[in-house]
Protein backbone atom coordinates (compact mmCIF):
# COMPACT_ATOMS: atom_id res chain seq x y z
CA UNK A 1 0.00 0.00 0.00
CA UNK A 2 1.52 3.45 -1.05
CA UNK A 3 -0.22 5.21 1.53
CA UNK A 4 -0.21 3.55 4.94
CA UNK A 5 -2.93 4.87 6.90
CA UNK A 6 -1.46 6.56 10.71
CA UNK A 7 -2.14 5.38 14.35
CA UNK A 8 -2.12 8.83 16.54
CA UNK A 9 -3.76 7.62 19.11
CA UNK A 10 -5.80 3.91 19.26
CA UNK A 11 -8.94 6.82 18.37
CA UNK A 12 -7.46 8.80 16.11
CA UNK A 13 -6.00 7.61 12.45
CA UNK A 14 -4.25 9.94 9.85
CA UNK A 15 -5.44 8.98 6.17
CA UNK A 16 -5.06 10.58 2.69
CA UNK A 17 -1.50 11.69 2.19
CA UNK A 18 0.85 13.80 3.52
CA UNK A 19 -0.32 17.14 1.66
CA UNK A 20 -3.79 16.68 1.77
CA UNK A 21 -4.30 14.60 5.13
CA UNK A 22 -7.76 13.90 6.65
CA UNK A 23 -8.70 12.43 10.12
CA UNK A 24 -10.50 9.73 11.38
CA UNK A 25 -11.66 9.92 14.73
CA UNK A 26 -13.31 6.55 16.36
CA UNK A 27 -14.99 6.05 19.54
CA UNK A 28 -18.42 4.09 19.23
CA UNK A 29 -18.66 5.81 16.21
CA UNK A 30 -16.77 7.63 14.15
CA UNK A 31 -16.39 10.96 12.03
CA UNK A 32 -13.98 11.93 9.44
CA UNK A 33 -12.24 15.55 9.92
CA UNK A 34 -12.15 17.25 6.85
CA UNK A 35 -13.28 16.64 2.80
CA UNK A 36 -10.46 15.36 1.48
CA UNK A 37 -9.70 15.99 -2.52
CA UNK A 38 -11.54 14.06 -5.44
CA UNK A 39 -7.77 12.33 -6.28
CA UNK A 40 -7.55 11.30 -2.70
CA UNK A 41 -10.91 9.56 -2.03
CA UNK A 42 -9.76 6.03 -3.31
CA UNK A 43 -6.70 6.20 -0.71
CA UNK A 44 -8.60 7.45 2.20
CA UNK A 45 -11.17 4.47 1.62
CA UNK A 46 -8.03 2.21 1.18
CA UNK A 47 -6.83 3.32 4.31
CA UNK A 48 -9.99 2.38 6.32
CA UNK A 49 -10.31 -0.62 4.77
CA UNK A 50 -6.99 -1.84 5.80
CA UNK A 51 -7.88 -0.55 9.49
CA UNK A 52 -10.46 -2.74 9.68
CA UNK A 53 -12.87 -0.29 10.76
CA UNK A 54 -16.38 -0.84 9.05
CA UNK A 55 -17.44 2.56 6.99
CA UNK A 56 -20.74 1.78 8.37
CA UNK A 57 -19.95 2.81 12.02
CA UNK A 58 -18.48 6.16 10.47
CA UNK A 59 -21.03 8.71 11.00
CA UNK A 60 -20.07 12.39 10.38
CA UNK A 61 -18.15 14.11 7.96
CA UNK A 62 -16.73 17.40 9.05
CA UNK A 63 -15.91 20.40 7.29
CA UNK A 64 -13.30 23.04 8.51
CA UNK A 65 -14.47 25.09 5.54
CA UNK A 66 -15.34 24.99 1.68
CA UNK A 67 -11.82 25.23 0.48
CA UNK A 68 -11.74 22.94 -3.06
CA UNK A 69 -9.16 20.94 -0.83
CA UNK A 70 -10.91 20.35 1.47
CA UNK A 71 -14.45 19.08 0.42
CA UNK A 72 -13.40 17.48 -2.74
CA UNK A 73 -13.79 13.64 -2.15
CA UNK A 74 -17.37 14.91 -0.45
CA UNK A 75 -19.62 14.24 -3.32
CA UNK A 76 -17.83 10.80 -3.42
CA UNK A 77 -18.35 9.83 -0.13
CA UNK A 78 -22.10 11.06 -0.67
CA UNK A 79 -22.39 8.61 -3.76
CA UNK A 80 -21.02 5.36 -2.14
CA UNK A 81 -21.72 6.01 2.12
CA UNK A 82 -25.07 8.29 1.80
CA UNK A 83 -25.10 7.36 5.67
CA UNK A 84 -22.58 9.68 6.50
CA UNK A 85 -23.62 12.85 7.88
CA UNK A 86 -21.56 16.29 6.59
CA UNK A 87 -21.17 19.00 9.32
CA UNK A 88 -20.53 22.21 8.71
CA UNK A 89 -20.62 26.13 9.42
CA UNK A 90 -23.93 28.25 8.62
CA UNK A 91 -21.63 30.05 6.53
CA UNK A 92 -20.24 26.79 4.81
CA UNK A 93 -23.71 25.83 3.94
CA UNK A 94 -24.23 29.31 2.17
CA UNK A 95 -21.38 28.96 -0.15
CA UNK A 96 -22.14 25.13 -1.02
CA UNK A 97 -25.52 26.63 -2.48
CA UNK A 98 -23.80 29.19 -4.53
CA UNK A 99 -23.81 28.75 -8.57
CA UNK A 100 -20.38 29.70 -8.74
CA UNK A 101 -19.37 26.92 -5.95
CA UNK A 102 -19.12 24.12 -8.59
CA UNK A 103 -17.86 26.05 -11.36
CA UNK A 104 -14.59 27.04 -9.32
CA UNK A 105 -14.33 23.84 -7.72
CA UNK A 106 -14.14 21.30 -10.76
CA UNK A 107 -10.76 23.25 -12.19
CA UNK A 108 -9.20 23.35 -8.62
CA UNK A 109 -10.12 19.49 -8.03
CA UNK A 110 -8.31 18.49 -11.18
CA UNK A 111 -5.23 21.17 -10.50
CA UNK A 112 -4.82 19.11 -7.75
CA UNK A 113 -5.60 15.60 -9.20
CA UNK A 114 -2.88 17.43 -11.79
CA UNK A 115 -0.14 17.56 -9.26
CA UNK A 116 -0.57 14.88 -7.23
CA UNK A 117 -0.28 12.52 -10.27
CA UNK A 118 3.09 14.61 -11.21
CA UNK A 119 4.36 14.20 -7.53
CA UNK A 120 3.82 9.94 -7.94
CA UNK A 121 0.73 10.49 -5.06
CA UNK A 122 -1.92 9.19 -7.47
CA UNK A 123 -1.15 6.84 -10.57
CA UNK A 124 -4.71 7.41 -12.12
CA UNK A 125 -6.82 10.81 -12.86
CA UNK A 126 -9.83 10.16 -11.23
CA UNK A 127 -12.88 9.63 -13.00
CA UNK A 128 -15.73 12.47 -13.40
CA UNK A 129 -18.91 12.06 -11.37
CA UNK A 130 -22.04 12.65 -12.83
CA UNK A 131 -23.73 14.72 -9.71
CA UNK A 132 -21.39 16.32 -7.32
CA UNK A 133 -23.17 17.04 -3.87
CA UNK A 134 -21.84 19.25 -1.43
CA UNK A 135 -25.13 19.50 0.58
CA UNK A 136 -24.50 20.40 4.28
CA UNK A 137 -26.70 17.73 6.30
CA UNK A 138 -26.15 19.28 10.14
CA UNK A 139 -25.45 22.76 10.41
CA UNK A 140 -22.87 22.97 13.65
CA UNK A 141 -22.01 26.54 15.82
CA UNK A 142 -19.94 27.48 18.48
CA UNK A 143 -19.90 24.95 21.23
CA UNK A 144 -21.82 22.59 19.82
CA UNK A 145 -20.50 19.01 21.19
CA UNK A 146 -20.16 16.32 18.42
CA UNK A 147 -20.63 12.56 20.78
CA UNK A 148 -19.04 9.92 18.89
CA UNK A 149 -19.31 7.39 22.46
CA UNK A 150 -16.94 6.36 24.59
CA UNK A 151 -16.07 9.58 25.99
CA UNK A 152 -14.65 11.00 22.55
CA UNK A 153 -16.27 14.59 22.16
CA UNK A 154 -15.68 16.99 19.83
CA UNK A 155 -16.56 21.18 20.61
CA UNK A 156 -16.99 22.93 17.54
CA UNK A 157 -15.27 26.96 17.53
CA UNK A 158 -15.89 29.69 15.32
CA UNK A 159 -12.60 30.39 13.38
CA UNK A 160 -12.62 32.38 10.66
CA UNK A 161 -9.63 34.22 8.97
CA UNK A 162 -8.35 32.04 6.55
CA UNK A 163 -11.74 31.65 4.94
CA UNK A 164 -15.52 32.89 6.27
CA UNK A 165 -16.69 29.69 6.87
CA UNK A 166 -13.57 28.28 8.57
CA UNK A 167 -14.25 26.08 12.22
CA UNK A 168 -11.71 24.21 14.24
CA UNK A 169 -12.90 21.40 16.45
CA UNK A 170 -11.55 20.04 19.78
CA UNK A 171 -11.80 17.08 21.86
CA UNK A 172 -10.65 16.86 25.45
CA UNK A 173 -10.12 13.44 26.14
CA UNK A 174 -7.16 13.29 24.08
CA UNK A 175 -6.82 16.91 23.93
CA UNK A 176 -6.56 17.04 20.07
CA UNK A 177 -7.00 20.07 18.42
CA UNK A 178 -7.82 19.99 14.74
CA UNK A 179 -6.95 23.00 13.34
CA UNK A 180 -7.53 23.33 9.74
CA UNK A 181 -5.86 26.10 7.99
CA UNK A 182 -6.19 28.63 10.55
CA UNK A 183 -2.43 28.92 11.16
CA UNK A 184 -1.34 29.11 7.25
CA UNK A 185 0.11 26.61 5.49
CA UNK A 186 3.14 25.09 7.62
CA UNK A 187 6.14 22.73 7.22
CA UNK A 188 7.13 20.86 10.41
CA UNK A 189 10.04 19.64 9.61
CA UNK A 190 11.60 22.81 7.92
CA UNK A 191 9.69 25.24 10.31
CA UNK A 192 8.63 27.44 8.00
CA UNK A 193 5.17 28.83 7.88
CA UNK A 194 3.09 30.34 4.80
CA UNK A 195 0.52 32.70 6.47
CA UNK A 196 -3.13 32.34 4.57
CA UNK A 197 -4.81 35.38 5.81
CA UNK A 198 -7.12 34.97 2.44
CA UNK A 199 -10.29 36.41 3.96
CA UNK A 200 -9.34 39.06 6.39
CA UNK A 201 -6.40 39.59 8.20
CA UNK A 202 -8.15 41.16 11.58
CA UNK A 203 -9.81 37.71 11.78
CA UNK A 204 -6.83 35.64 10.92
CA UNK A 205 -5.37 37.09 13.93
CA UNK A 206 -7.89 36.84 16.74
CA UNK A 207 -8.70 33.53 15.21
CA UNK A 208 -5.31 32.77 16.78
CA UNK A 209 -5.47 34.03 19.77
CA UNK A 210 -8.70 32.80 20.66
CA UNK A 211 -6.93 29.14 19.53
CA UNK A 212 -4.16 29.93 22.91
CA UNK A 213 -7.33 29.79 25.19
CA UNK A 214 -7.91 25.64 24.15
CA UNK A 215 -5.49 23.18 26.32
CA UNK A 216 -4.77 21.01 23.25
CA UNK A 217 -1.62 19.13 23.28
CA UNK A 218 -1.74 17.83 20.03
CA UNK A 219 -2.64 20.05 16.78
CA UNK A 220 -4.32 18.35 13.36
CA UNK A 221 -3.16 19.94 10.36
CA UNK A 222 -4.84 20.40 7.21
CA UNK A 223 -1.56 19.31 5.24
CA UNK A 224 1.30 17.93 6.74
CA UNK A 225 0.10 16.17 9.30
CA UNK A 226 -0.18 16.50 13.14
CA UNK A 227 2.69 18.26 15.79
CA UNK A 228 2.92 16.63 19.05
CA UNK A 229 3.37 19.10 22.30
CA UNK A 230 1.70 21.99 23.75
CA UNK A 231 -0.36 23.93 21.04
CA UNK A 232 0.79 27.76 22.15
CA UNK A 233 3.90 26.97 20.86
CA UNK A 234 2.69 26.89 17.35
CA UNK A 235 0.27 29.23 18.07
CA UNK A 236 2.35 31.94 19.19
CA UNK A 237 5.11 31.15 16.14
CA UNK A 238 2.40 30.91 13.97
CA UNK A 239 1.52 34.73 14.78
CA UNK A 240 4.60 36.27 14.67
CA UNK A 241 5.14 34.68 11.23
CA UNK A 242 2.24 36.40 10.83
CA UNK A 243 3.60 39.60 11.31
CA UNK A 244 6.80 39.14 9.56
CA UNK A 245 4.91 38.73 6.74
CA UNK A 246 2.09 41.49 6.78
CA UNK A 247 5.57 43.71 7.96
CA UNK A 248 6.88 42.54 4.81
CA UNK A 249 4.08 43.08 2.25
CA UNK A 250 3.80 46.58 3.55
CA UNK A 251 7.92 47.61 3.21
CA UNK A 252 8.07 46.22 -0.40
CA UNK A 253 4.82 47.92 -1.61
CA UNK A 254 5.94 51.09 0.18
CA UNK A 255 9.49 51.42 -1.46
CA UNK A 256 7.99 50.79 -4.80
CA UNK A 257 7.84 47.43 -5.62
CA UNK A 258 4.45 46.52 -7.83
CA UNK A 259 1.60 43.57 -6.57
CA UNK A 260 3.15 41.47 -9.79
CA UNK A 261 6.90 41.24 -8.62
CA UNK A 262 5.82 40.57 -4.84
CA UNK A 263 3.68 38.00 -5.96
CA UNK A 264 5.95 36.56 -8.16
CA UNK A 265 8.58 36.51 -5.61
CA UNK A 266 6.58 34.70 -3.02
CA UNK A 267 4.65 32.24 -5.27
CA UNK A 268 8.25 30.97 -6.36
CA UNK A 269 9.43 31.04 -2.46
CA UNK A 270 5.95 28.95 -1.53
CA UNK A 271 6.44 26.70 -4.66
CA UNK A 272 10.28 25.89 -3.13
CA UNK A 273 8.56 24.75 0.43
CA UNK A 274 6.42 22.35 -1.24
CA UNK A 275 2.48 24.11 -1.70
CA UNK A 276 0.88 22.05 -3.70
CA UNK A 277 -1.23 24.57 -5.69
CA UNK A 278 -0.35 25.67 -9.57
CA UNK A 279 1.69 29.01 -10.04
CA UNK A 280 -1.39 30.87 -10.83
CA UNK A 281 -3.35 30.51 -8.13
CA UNK A 282 -0.44 31.12 -5.68
CA UNK A 283 0.45 34.83 -7.52
CA UNK A 284 -3.51 35.31 -6.96
CA UNK A 285 -3.59 34.47 -3.12
CA UNK A 286 -0.50 36.11 -2.44
CA UNK A 287 -1.75 39.27 -4.43
CA UNK A 288 -5.11 38.88 -2.11
CA UNK A 289 -3.24 39.03 1.33
CA UNK A 290 -1.25 41.97 0.36
CA UNK A 291 -4.77 44.18 -0.44
CA UNK A 292 -5.60 42.63 2.95
CA UNK A 293 -2.66 43.84 4.68
CA UNK A 294 -2.80 47.15 3.13
CA UNK A 295 -6.66 47.00 4.29
CA UNK A 296 -5.54 46.51 8.05
CA UNK A 297 -2.12 48.95 7.84
CA UNK A 298 -3.57 50.82 10.91
CA UNK A 299 -4.74 47.79 13.55
CA UNK A 300 -2.95 46.75 15.83
CA UNK A 301 -3.21 42.96 15.48
CA UNK A 302 -0.31 41.01 16.74
CA UNK A 303 -0.19 41.49 20.90
CA UNK A 304 -0.35 38.34 22.51
CA UNK A 305 -2.38 37.62 25.63
CA UNK A 306 -0.22 38.00 29.13
CA UNK A 307 1.85 34.91 29.66
CA UNK A 308 1.87 33.46 25.95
Amino acid sequence: MQHEPIEVTPHLFQLGTKSFPVYLSMGKEGMIIEGGTGPTYDIIVSQIDSLGIDPMKIKYIALTHTHADHVGALPRFKKTYPHMKVLACAIAEKIFQKERFLKEFLPTDKMISDLLKDKGDIQEMPLPLDKYDFAVDTVVSEGEKIDLGDGVVWTVYNAPGHSPCHITLFEDKEKTLALGDITGYYDPERDIFWPNYFYSLESYCDTIRKMLDIPASRLLLSHNGVIEGDSGRHLVKALKATEAYHQEMLDRVDKGESNEEICKDKADWIESIGALASHNVLLFLCDLMIKNSQKDREKQLFTLPEGA
